[in-house]
């Protein structure tokens, strides 16, 4: 592998353009060939977030469930890098008084605007690698108050 070094940090680079975000396991970064997609890199594999996410899309993707999500496009085969539908940040007053019971992190910058053909733009989450929906199922319409809260609070 060491051979191909230099090789995969220009793949990389091509890749990801700037660093947009962090959390406590992901980096974020613009995705320079597919500028509507972000890049979320999981270096160390210890929370598996990425993986998460792309299982939780694969079983909503289809469902009336969806439009709460962001769609991930994209996984590498170990889980360490996703490709995701990228999202603009919303404004105090497009943040939902009620959201499904199965979304446990109602920060708000894990949340976007998404849109369809830069039209009509809805609220999605866009970091749900710990949502409760894979145990849970999204079969359930029941929701909740939406209690939004911000980092440093």
């Amino acid at each position: 592998m060491s051979e191909f070094t230099d090789a995969f940090e220009d793949a990389f680079n091509l890749l990801c353009g700037d660093r947009i975000g962090h959390g406590m396991s992901r980096v974020v970064f613009a995705c320079r060939l597919l500028p509507s997609c972000v890049v979320k890199v999981e270096p160390s594999l210890e929370s598996w977030q990425n993986v998460m996410e792309w299982q939780t899309w694969q079983a909503v993707k289809g469902t009336k469930a969806s439009r709460w999500f962001a769609e991930c496009r994209w996984i590498s085969c170990d889980g360490r890098i996703l490709v995701q539908e990228r999202t603009r940040p919303p404004a105090r007053s497009e943040f939902v008084d009620r959201v499904p019971i199965w979304f446990t992190d109602l920060k708000r910058s894990n949340w976007g605007m998404a849109s369809s053909s830069g039209k009509r733009e809805w609220l999605v989450c866009h970091d749900y690698g710990t949502a409760l929906v894979l145990q849970e199922g999204t079969s359930t319409t029941r929701t909740k108050k939406a209690d939004w809260w911000d980092a440093g609070q």
